[in-house]
This record gives structure tokens, sequence and C-alpha cells, in this order.
């Protein structure tokens, strides 16, 4: 069964001179060297945030206009590394992530309710069955959210980045599979999040927000 974001186009970003169009924001937009190497949480973050602007009337605030150009989304994505701020490590833990965008939703006079499905370590014997995964999608798509997904190490997925946040706006789920379908620096990309949850050696996880 195919899962998804009502209006995945709302993430569909024009470029202002060439016309070109990306899937989500890309860190290389970031004006600052540190930030382009560190920067694919508060890319995320801005992901989520532009979205819920567009979805929801009472959080019009999250995002400034109603284009979503290169331009203006990269203005977005510089005003949300100052509340969702890598450390030296970089965004590698979802409190980092949740507190963060806390911040920018109080800062734009808005609440934001976080719902987390963090992923322990593959040592420890805490870690839920792949199902609980594949429920905790479905209820962030259901709910019309972007999930923000942190993975620290991509275990036996070949085409998902380690230390890195994406963006999750669909997926196919089915008996014993879950493929998502992400925004990964600026491209529309497919992985399979089950193979991930079930090989990944670190901790890492998925977040989506609800109003109040």
């Amino acid at each position: 069964m195919m899962i998804s974001v009502s209006r995945p186009e709302f993430l569909c970003i024009t470029d202002d001179q060439s016309g070109t169009a990306s899937y989500g924001g890309d860190q290389a937009w970031y004006a600052e060297e540190w930030n382009r190497m560190s920067g694919c949480g508060p890319t995320c973050a801005a992901n989520v945030t532009a979205y819920l602007a567009r979805t929801r009337p009472g959080l019009r605030t999250l995002y400034p206009g109603d284009a979503m150009t290169k331009r203006l989304f990269a203005q977005h994505m510089e005003e949300m590394f100052r509340f969702v701020t890598p450390g030296a490590m970089g965004l590698n833990r979802l409190d980092m992530f949740i507190e963060g965008m806390e911040r920018f939703a109080a800062s734009r006079g808005v609440r934001l309710i976080a719902h987390v499905f963090e992923v322990s370590g593959n040592m420890r014997r805490d870690r839920p069955p792949a199902d609980a995964l594949t429920a905790f999608v479905r209820e962030g798509l259901e709910a019309d959210c972007p999930l923000a997904f942190l993975n620290l190490t991509n275990g036996r997925v070949k085409n998902l980045q380690s230390w890195h946040w994406i963006t999750v706006t669909a997926a196919e789920a089915g008996e014993g599979t879950l493929v998502a379908t992400a925004s990964d620096e600026g491209k529309d990309i497919r992985l399979d999040l089950r193979l991930w949850y079930l090989s990944t050696r670190m901790h890492g996880g998925l977040i989506y927000y609800t109003e109040p």
C-alpha cells in the first residue's frame, strides 16, 4: 500500500534563474562552507516547516511567504540554521532537532507537537520490531506531515548517506517491506527503510509534527 503526504508537490522548489526544479532544499545552498557541510538537519527542518506552513492555515508563520523559489527557500534555510544548529559532530541526536524546532516555532508564535520514533543501536535489546517502524511512518504520513529521518550508519542501504538527515514524504508498505520516498539534497530518492532499520548499527530515528 502506498502512503503519502497529501501535497508532495508543495516541496517542489524552482530556481529563480534557471527554472529548474528541486525536490526539497539542498544544503549546498547555504552561503557558509560549514553550513553546507553540516546543514542536512536544518535543511530537513526547513522542508518540514515549509510543508506545514503551506498545508495548515494556523502555521503559516513557519515559512516566509507563498513562493517556493530557491531564493526564498534558501533564506528560510539560513533562518532555520539559527535554531536547528549542528554542533561539532553535526546534528547527531534527535533531541537537537526537536529542541531547535520548538524554539523556531515559538519564535513564530506557534506550537508544534513532536512525535518521535527513536532507534537505539543494534546491540540494544529494546529495539522494537520492524513493524513498529512501519506503523510510525504510516501514522506520520496519514497525519499529512513529512518525517524527518536521522541515520548515523546506512546499514546495507547503498543509496543512503551515513550521518545524514533526509525528509520522508511517502512510503510503500507491505508484508515485510517498507520502501520510502524522500527528499535528499534536493533530489527525489527511494530507499529501503526496513532494510536500514534491520541493518543500521547506530542510533537514529524519525520525527513528525502535529498541531496542538
